[in-house]
């Protein structure tokens, strides 16, 4: 390799360390210049009767194509997709529904100075530090508020967090403990949350994984010690899976774990008759340097989730209990 070379590839290497510059509330908000992101909330919740059930609500953002001189309205600039799930603690139902809109203000959109975002009646909002969440069904209503008890966790390297050795990234921040109450209202029940523990992930990226990556599988676990921790495993057909981490302190400060300080072992399985695929159910998750290992566990097997939009997948989400 010549000198200009080397030097060519200093800069280059120099140039993709860049961490992003923050600025919030801004960064609460879509952006827009990246092919994709998502806000990502999940959580428990506790009703009137002391039952637990867990949730997901997400919302995706898909860069499009416009179509050049188009007047179309339909030539949106991007396509937004949703999901939300409900794990119910008392029948051991868990419910799956999603919704999609290319960007229309006010019906579709995604605010890019704030944490605003809707599909239709599905909403989340932020106002004064607190996170609203408001998903409208056929068949009820589903509605949160939620606050943040511990500050936001950067991850990665000032919230640039890689996925392969090959440099594949995105920026990502979590607020590791939103705590709050909501009901959801169904045609035949209503559940009142009396309490809520959320885990909220914002990403951004352009090329989030490698040419020879398949998936992923990620953890976001609250302690009772107060402690969090988040690790993700990206798998790959040519490779040992890429890991990577985030271990959150009860005063929250975030010490970054490497590959070399994770060790995830599934210890059991379960086939789906839906897509006769093969999900892990059970976890060891041990992180020597911390002197630390827990286990795993999903709280029903079969909350497996089936994606039409932006194209159709089965995968694996849902409420897992932690011991250890």
């Amino acid at each position: 390799m010549n000198r200009f070379a080397i030097i060519l590839n200093l800069l280059m290497v120099s140039m993709g360390v860049a961490a992003w510059d923050w600025s919030f509330p801004k960064d609460h908000g879509m952006h827009s210049t990246f092919d994709s992101e998502w806000v990502y909330i999940t959580g428990h919740l506790t009703d009137q009767h002391n039952t637990l059930h867990g949730f997901q609500v997400t919302f995706f953002r898909h860069k499009l194509t416009p179509v050049p001189n188009g007047t179309s309205p339909w030539n949106s600039p991007h396509l937004y997709t949703a999901h939300f799930a409900f794990t119910n603690g008392e029948t051991k139902a868990f419910n799956h529904f999603e919704t999609m809109g290319r960007e229309r203000q006010p019906v579709v959109y995604g605010d890019k100075k704030t944490m605003a975002v809707a599909i239709h009646d599905w909403k989340i909002n932020m106002k004064d530090d607190r996170i609203y969440i408001d998903i409208k069904l056929a068949s009820g209503q589903f509605k949160l508020d939620l606050g943040s008890n511990k500050p936001m966790v950067f991850h990665g390297n000032n919230g640039k967090s890689y996925k392969s050795n090959q440099g594949n990234y995105s920026y990502y921040y979590s607020m590791t403990r939103l705590m709050g109450a909501g009901q959801y209202k169904t045609n035949d029940t209503i559940y009142q949350f009396k309490s809520a523990s959320a885990w909220m992930d914002r990403e951004f990226f352009n090329h989030l994984l490698g040419d020879d990556q398949d998936g992923w599988d990620w953890f976001s676990l609250q302690l009772d010690s107060g402690e969090d921790i988040m690790v993700f495993q990206v798998r790959s057909n040519n490779s040992p899976p890429y890991k990577s981490g985030t271990y959150v302190t009860p005063d929250g400060i975030a010490i970054p774990l490497s590959g070399d300080d994770i060790q995830l072992t599934p210890k059991a399985y379960w086939v789906s008759k839906k897509s006769n695929k093969r999900y892990p159910i059970r976890w060891e998750l041990t992180l020597p340097t911390l002197d630390k290992r827990v286990v795993v566990t999903a709280r029903f097997n079969h909350q497996e989730l089936f994606n039409s939009v932006p194209v159709p997948f089965y995968y694996w989400e849902g409420q897992s209990l932690v011991t250890g």
